[in-house]
């Protein structure tokens, strides 16, 4: 009889492991389709709709001159690193952009430093950083 305790015990706290794990695994999940689809409205000047992955905050937020970054081009956009918080529910991603300005065609790099976080109980990620400083 206490086998089968133990073994019952040891059941049921596998499965919650295997819980957490799938928790973290799914967040992770998210947050790869988050950031690629923000990867990919920067790539295209679609900053309106990257701008919509931002987390707004009570203070004084304003939008963002989308005039001005319609006249920004970029032409690369490569993720150089990826640091994941301990409760995966904070990321910093580091990306190197490649851009020019339709009025001067030199091609700039820019290193963007994401910062991202988790909302619980929206499940979803929000950017906390703001967007690209193009000069």
């Amino acid at each position: 009889m206490g086998k089968l305790k133990y073994t019952a015990l040891f059941l049921v706290l596998l499965i919650f492991g295997c819980a957490g794990l799938q928790t973290e695994k799914g967040k992770m999940a998210l947050f790869d389709r988050t950031s690629r689809a923000y990867g990919r409205a920067i790539r295209w000047g679609q900053y309106e709709e990257a701008f919509a992955h931002k987390k707004l905050s009570d203070q004084n937020d304003k939008l963002p001159d989308f005039e001005d970054y319609r006249q920004i081009r970029v032409t690369a956009y490569k993720v150089k690193k990826t640091i994941v918080g301990e409760s995966y529910s904070k990321v910093l991603r580091i990306v190197d952009i490649q851009y020019y300005r339709m009025s001067n065609v030199i091609v700039k790099n820019l290193e963007h430093r994401q910062k991202w976080e988790y909302n619980e109980e929206e499940d979803r990620w929000y950017l906390l950083s703001e967007l690209p400083d193009f000069e």
